[in-house]
Parts: structure tokens; sequence; C-alpha cells
């Protein structure tokens, strides 16, 4: 009979509206003792009552978070697995302790892993972090990043620092939203650079077989829209990023890989894969506007392809890779959305540059995953068609 009673009793609990607010998020009961709740000091964690009672911690400065875990000199709550899934971090509300331990991961490891050309390494080093001071909504995307690494890393946090990594995403979306709707010439570079975090983390989060589909039923990954909406910022942030002598570099890459695509125009070699998949394109697709759509992201392809293995540095690869996301037509993107079975061949054939990429943290398993994916809705015979891709990526249904 206690079992029944003890569920009753329960039920509030998680629709409780006092309480602190990391008790909230974790939809327990908060018995609001002064100045930190049971639960909270149980965890070893920073509560907002004890942030309430003492003015001088809520203090922009890192160095104000006036809290017994920052002067605790054996670093307990950083490394510690049970450390915070603590509140939701706001401009006003200062630095948590793990809030902290994220940034300089940012800047000593995470930074390190997006390129490996000297100068952008040391922009996302020095110069992201530095706007997110200024702009909040690139800092959360920084601290979201930054965890999403760390739980790689540390597999025995995975769950609290995955956690931290949605909280910290879901404030940078939120405070990035209004700006993004009316961008001005100050927010413009801080956009594009919350646009490519915001990218990063999409292709970083856990993957399950349907968390990240943006339709319903669909195949076409959250990042993908991501990465093809950067481009609309960059129309705006282009000058305003040029301005800022140490943050041109940035495009001066893209741009001198952009060259190098228009310049082979008409120019890609013959690909065997791609080869057999234009025949059965040319064959299967009787209107003429939708072959010329299909023809010019296989054309597209081809490229990629040639790019891809053409090229001598790691950075090139990854671009050369991407190059295609961005170049693609809105009427093909379209043909993705509605599931068309030709345009999805296409996209499986370039899942094999995904796969080709699988060593960087942050694309590890998405050739397969999207293969998968694709696999799964493509009608039984247009599964022949995707034969080379799937055994260019290993990957066996």
């Amino acid at each position: 009979m206690s079992s029944p009673i003890q569920k009753l009793t329960r039920k509030p609990h998680a629709k409780t509206r006092t309480g602190c607010r990391v008790c909230k998020s974790r939809k327990v009961k908060c018995d609001e003792n002064r100045p930190s709740c049971r639960n909270c000091l149980k965890r070893g964690i920073n509560c907002d009552f004890s942030v309430s009672a003492q003015p001088a911690a809520t203090a922009p400065s890192p160095h104000g978070t006036g809290s017994s875990t920052s002067q605790t000199p054996s670093g307990s709550h950083i490394t510690s697995p049970e450390a915070s899934i603590n509140h939701q971090p706001t401009p006003a509300g200062g630095f948590t302790a793990l809030d902290l331990e994220l940034l300089h991961h940012f800047t000593t490891s995470t930074c390190f892993t997006f390129s490996t050309e000297p100068m952008i390494r040391n922009l996302w080093r020095v110069n992201v972090p530095r706007m997110g001071f200024s702009h909040h909504y690139v800092l959360e995307g920084v601290l979201s990043l930054a965890a999403l690494h760390l739980a790689r890393i540390k597999p025995q946090r995975r769950d609290v620092l995955i956690e931290q990594a949605m909280i910290h995403h879901n404030t940078s979306s939120s405070l990035a939203l209004p700006v993004l709707n009316n961008i001005n010439s100050e927010d413009s570079a801080p956009m594009f650079f919350f646009s490519m975090l915001t990218t990063y983390i999409g292709l970083a989060s856990p993957r399950q077989s349907d968390d990240l589909l943006v339709i319903s039923n669909g195949v076409m990954p959250e990042w993908l829209f991501l990465l093809r909406g950067m481009r609309s910022v960059m129309d705006v942030a282009r000058d305003a990023i040029y301005s800022m002598l140490s943050l041109g570099v940035i495009f001066d890459s893209g741009r001198q890989m952009n060259d190098i695509w228009e310049s082979s125009s008409g120019l890609a070699s013959e690909h065997e894969g791609l080869k057999e998949l234009q025949g059965l394109v040319n064959f299967h697709v009787k209107d003429p506007e939708k072959l010329d759509i299909l023809s010019q992201a296989i054309t597209s392809l081809k490229r990629s392809f040639d790019m891809f293995y053409g090229v001598a540095t790691d950075d090139q690869r990854v671009r050369s890779a991407f190059m295609w996301l961005f170049k693609l037509y809105d009427n093909f993107v379209n043909l993705l959305k509605e599931h068309d079975n030709e345009a999805l061949c296409i996209l499986a054939f370039f899942c094999v540059l995904l796969q080709r990429l699988d060593y960087h943290w942050w694309m590890e398993g998405w050739g397969v995953h999207l293969v998968a994916r694709i696999y799964s809705v493509l009608g039984d015979s247009y599964r022949l068609w995707i034969r080379w891709p799937l055994e260019e990526i290993g990957w066996v249904p």
C-alpha cells in the first residue's frame, strides 16, 4: 500500500513553480532551504538561493563567483563525475565552476580541432571567446561545444556534460533569435560565428535514429540546414569580418577554395560511380526540369570528389566536401525534403566524403548514420543505385 501513496505524493513535485532552478530543471522537490537547498548541497553545486543570498557573487567577472567551490584547492567540483548540471547561465549570473572548466577546455583543446592552420586556430582560441564576452549568444555556443567535446574525452561524465551542453545551446539560441531577426553591422560578425558554432553543435550532438531529423520520418539532418543557412548570414557579415583583420583569414581560405571550384567548372574528371548514377538518372527521370536539377547536383558532386582527393591539406578536404552543400540549389534540397528517391541516391554518394572525414570528432559516424537513414527510406529498386557508396563506406544493411 505504501507504493501508491508514494506515487500520489510525488506527482506535484515535478510541477513546482518555486524552488531553485536546478531542482526545477531536474523535476525534483526543492526544500527551499537558505542559503542552499539540500539537493544542491548534496550534489556539490551552486544553488540559486546561495547566489541570491550573496550579491557579490553575481558580478560579471569570473573571479566574482564568490562561492566556496571556486576556492577549493583540489578542484573536486571540476573533475568529479558528479559535477554540476547547474543552473542555466545568464549574462548577469556569472560563471559557475563548470562553466570556467568548459571555457578553459575550449581555449586549450577544442579550439584546435577545427583547423590545422595556425591563424584560424588562434582565431578560435582568442577572438571567438573574446567576442563572446560582449555577445553572450556566442559565449553560450562556445560553452556548449566545449561540453560536447569534453564529453567525448571524459565518458564517465558524459551524461552531465551532454545535459550541460544542451542547456548552453538552448540559452545561446534564445539569446540569438531576436538578433537574427534584425542583424546590424555590429552583430553581423558575432552572428556568423554563432552560426558556425551552432552547426558544429548540430554535428557533434549525440545521435539516435530519429532525434535529429528536421521533418517527421525524414532524412535531412538539422546541421545540413544550419550549414546552408550560414550563406545568408555570410552575405551580411562578410564586410564586417573583413574589417576585423584578425577574422578575415577565415573567409580568405574559403574564398580561395571557391575560386578553385569555379575555375574547375566543366572540368570534373570522370567518376565511375557517379557516371553510373548519372546514367540511371538519365534513363528513369522523364521530367526535363527535374533531370536538370539532378544532373547539376551530380556534376557539382563530381567536382567535390575531384577537389577532395586533389588538395593537400586537411582544411581543404573539409571545405571541398562541404562546398557541395553550399552550392546546392534550393530546388534540389526541396526534392530531398520530399523524399525523392533519385535525390536521396545522390545524397548517399555525398556520404562517402562524410565518412572520409570521420577522424574529426565532430564528424564521427555521420557518413554511416546518414547513408543508413537514406537506405531505410529508399524504395527497394533504388537501393541498388547506392551499391557503390555502401561498399565504399563499408556499411552492410
